[in-house]
Formats: structure tokens, sequence, C-alpha cells
């Protein structure tokens, strides 16, 4: 497995040493400070993915050069070429090594459909880590420079840090330079407080990860493999159930844990979900999923294909181009494009039926049952969203997806429960407990693990012990990647 979260020498050695040199320094050297975290940032990219550092380096110099250029012309012209320089420079990378593949693949599909044969053979690259996260990172500060919201950063550490922050470079959060700038102005210092909620935080994010998106994994693995009974409606919908709460789990806990490795060292970034699944309409689920990305595709596709500033055809399009391009923005393969046509038409969908004059009269007159059909019903095609997220094989797509809507299916109980792997009533007993947890969150405005980081300190010590002590017990023996360390 490569360096990472969940990697024992993160914890054991680069964290530690990484704090060690931040608390020798002198607590009023800011620029220091900035020098350690940037070498440690590229240390721990480089034990991550290797050479694909030099891609990283040049976005870097790419958008560092493009906003002082942008920011210092006063020709229009001239300004739009330095973006579309950057934008070009930075999206022909992310195509090269993320969708080179994906696009020579589907070429020679649609060649040899049409009887001819495929000409050139798919040069099979590796995917750089993070590339997604941190080339809309830093296309986000060209951009946003160019639309005069801030001037660019002052000194080029002050950028490359920021670009390369290694808590949030694999996986996000998607963060703004304003956002990181404005934390990075003064030297960085930390406390007792925020220590100990980066604490409570690193290890709740590992006890969702390893407790809960590993062992549901297993199921889900089983279940949308080869030869599984997908006709069995009860298989389908465990599966659906299980790979949304795994999805969940998997992200939430990296961001969790990015969070919390970012406030040892006195920065905060931003929360990256809000209660995802107690969201009553398509919409309301993409302001509490993934809201760093979700915003960004606001901010800088959307509105720049026009919006809602238009009228609705054109918004309706925006939205539909967005969408698909946000599904292909998780990976290079035609399911994500689907999973993103999907959101588009349900968020359409959902536009065209909340304008309508009878859902207004339901919800003024009986907003109990508005609300509580809005969230089954959104929540039934969110969850049949994450069939197509997880099966790339068409054909047992289309299967899974006749069974979820009780086409052509069985019920058998005795089936579904001998053909799922071992420790089911474990499985079984945790799917309720983070049901449980995830309501009493939601009631809490997703501040319970804030929460338990302000406990008494006994009890907190207490708590972290048991967290850590359940993680050794009840975590499989094969922890799986970060999910989204494939986009």
């Amino acid at each position: 497995m490569p360096f990472n979260f969940m990697s024992p020498e993160y914890y054991l050695f680069f964290l530690p040493f990484c704090l060690f040199l931040m608390i020798i320094v002198p607590r009023d050297n800011k620029s220091l400070q900035i020098s350690i975290l940037c070498i440690m940032s590229y240390l721990f990219f480089i034990l991550a993915s290797g050479w694909h550092i030099i891609l990283l380096l040049m976005s870097t110099l790419v958008d560092w050069n493009a906003g002082k250029r942008i920011y210092n012309n006063n020709s229009i012209s001239r300004r739009k070429y330095w973006l579309k320089f950057s934008i070009i420079i930075n999206l022909s990378l992310l195509a090269t090594f993320k969708y080179l593949d994906f696009i020579i693949k589907s070429l020679g599909w649609w060649s040899l459909e049409l009887g001819y044969s495929p000409i050139i053979d798919a040069p099979n690259l590796l995917l750089p880590v993070g590339i997604s996260f941190y080339t809309f990172q830093t296309m986000s500060y060209t951009i946003d420079i160019y639309r005069e919201k801030y001037k660019p950063a002052k000194s080029f550490l002050d950028f490359a840090c920021y670009a390369a922050f290694f808590p949030q470079l694999v996986a996000g959060p998607i963060v703004r330079f304003d956002h990181f700038n404005e934390q990075i102005k003064k030297p960085l210092k930390t406390n007792n407080k925020r220590f100990r909620l980066a604490i409570t935080l690193i290890i709740y994010g590992l006890f969702k990860k390893m407790i809960f998106a590993d062992n549901f994994a297993l199921h889900v693995n089983a279940i949308f493999s080869t030869g599984a009974p997908l006709d069995n409606v009860i298989i389908i919908y465990w599966g659906a159930l299980l790979f949304g709460l795994q999805i969940y789990c998997d992200f939430s806990a990296y961001t969790d844990i990015a969070i919390g490795s970012a406030y040892l060292f006195g920065i905060k970034l931003p929360e990256n979900f809000d209660g995802p699944y107690s969201a009553k309409s398509p919409q309301e689920f993409w302001r509490k999923w993934h809201i760093s990305l979700s915003t960004w595709l606001r901010d800088y596709l959307y509105i720049s294909l026009g919006g809602s500033r238009h009228g609705p055809k054109r918004m309706y399009a925006a939205l539909m181009i967005t969408m698909v391009l946000g599904g292909l923005w998780h990976g290079a393969s035609w399911n994500f494009a689907l999973w993103g046509l999907f959101h588009g038409v349900i968020l359409i969908i959902h536009r065209l039926i909340s304008s309508n004059k009878l859902s207004e009269i339901i919800s003024n007159n009986l907003p109990i049952f508005y609300k509580l059909s809005s969230l089954i019903i959104t929540q039934w095609l969110i969850f049949l969203s994450w069939l197509i997220f997880r099966i790339e094989d068409n054909g047992m797509l289309l299967r899974s997806i006749k069974s979820y809507l009780f086409i052509d299916i069985k019920f058998d109980y005795i089936q579904a429960f001998e053909y799922l792997p071992g420790l089911q009533w474990l499985t079984i007993s945790l799917v309720i407990f983070f049901i449980f947890f995830h309501v009493l969150n939601i009631l809490k405005n997703n501040k319970m693990k804030y929460s338990l980081a302000r406990l008494n300190l006994q009890y907190w010590s207490l708590l972290i012990g048991l967290m850590m002590g359940l993680i050794w017990l009840l975590r499989p023996q094969e922890s799986a990647e970060f999910i989204y360390f494939r986009f």
C-alpha cells in the first residue's frame, strides 16, 4: 500500500517529525514555518506518488506565474491569454495522465463497433495521486485573480505551500487560496485545545475508516463481484446501502484526518460534509456532500456556463454539463459520466417539481408528510446513483438497476445471508450503530466530533482509548485504500 493516512509510518514517524521541526523553530519565524511545511509536503508527495511530484511542480509554477501576469496586466486580452494558458496547461496534464487511456480505449471500442481495428494502444499511464484535487485547487487561484477577488501570493513559498499542503493534498478538501492565505499571514500557532481537537479528529477519522468503511467494503466487494446473484433484491438493496455508507465513512474519514492533521500546525481546513443522508432534495444533497467540490463546480463551471442568468433552458444545459463533467472528474470511466448525468436529470426534475404550485400547496398544508416523503424519495435516488458509481460492468449495472427497480427479481433471505461474507451480524450491527449516530450527529448540526474534544480530560482520554481499542479489535485483516485516492 502506498504511503498515506493509513500507513503506520505516517503516525509513527512522518507526523511526529514534522511536529518536532515546527516546535524547535522560533515561534515568530513564519517564513521558516512555511518552509518546513512546504518541504514536508513535498516529501509526503514523493513517498505517496514518486516522480509524479514533477506534475505538482509544473502546476505550481504555471499558476504562480500566470497569477502574477494576470494581476500585473491591464490589457484584457493579455489577462485572458494568461488565464487560458493556465487552464490549458492544467487540464492538459489532467487529461493526459487521467483520461488518455480512457479516450484511447473508448475510440478503440467504437472503431471495433464500426468494423475497424484499433490503431493506438493505450499507454497505461499510472494515475498520479491527488492530481484531480491539486489541479482544481491551483486553477481556482488564477481564475480568482482574473476575477479580481484577491491579489497574488506575496511569495512563491506561500503559494507552493498552499498548493502542496500535505493534509489535503491527496484527497481534499479543495481549498481556496484566500482561505489558506488568511491563516498564514501570521506565524502559525497551536494550543492545548487545538491539539486535543486534532487528536480527536484523527482518531475519529480512523474509527470511521477502519471499523465502518473497511468492514462495509467486505460485503460490497462480495456483492458486486462476478457471479453474484444480482437478481436477489435483498442483496442489491443491501449492497447499495452498504456502498453508500462505505463511501461516506471512507471519504469523510479522510477529511477528518486531514482537518485534524492541519490543526496540529495551526491551520483550519474547511469541512467537506454536513449530514448528506439527511438531504430532502438532490440540490440539498450537493450542498452537504463533498462541499468543496460542489462549490468549486458551481463557482467555476456552472456560473461560467451561464448559470441561471439566461433563462431556464440555458440553466438546465449548464447544470447538465456541470454534473456530467463533475462525474467524469471522479474517474475515467463511462459509469462516472452516467452517474453525473443521472444527478443532472434528478436535479432538473426537482427544480421543475418544486416550482409547481401543487408542490407548494402540499408543503404548506402537509409539512411533515412533505418533508418525510422528500427525504425518502431523495435518499432512494441517491442510493440508486451509488450503484451507477460503483459498478463499471454494463451488464452487471443493468441487472442491478432492474433489481433496484423491482424488475424481474426474487426475494431470497437465505441466499442473501449465505452469500455474504462472514461476520454478517457484525456488519448489521455496524449499520444500525452508524444510522443511530448519523441521526444524532445531524441533530447536533454535524458538531458531535467537536463536542467529543471538549469533554473533561479524564473522560476524553477514556473515550480515545476506547475508540483505539475498538479499532484494534474490529478492523478487518486488510484495510482498503481510501476510495477517493483513485480520483
